[in-house]
């Protein structure tokens, strides 16, 4: 017999994830990408008037300390 099935599982302690928190935003549906000559369909979950390819350049956000 296995010195191992005499001792108790261990698990692994956490948060069940049920799906019962807030809901994910979503956007009106149908919506093009707002570039001329771009037919992209956007995502109901992206917020923006233009696709992935033709949304402007933005600085990234990043936390902590500001850098001069």
């Amino acid at each position: 017999m296995d010195e191992r099935s005499d001792k108790a599982v261990a698990s692994v302690g956490g948060t069940l994830l049920t799906g019962h928190g807030r809901p994910v935003r979503t956007f009106p549906g149908g919506r093009v990408c707002g570039e001329e000559g771009c037919g992209t369909a956007l995502s109901i979950y992206n917020d923006g008037d233009y696709c992935y390819v033709h949304e402007p350049e933005s600085t990234l956000r990043l936390r902590g300390k500001k850098i001069a």
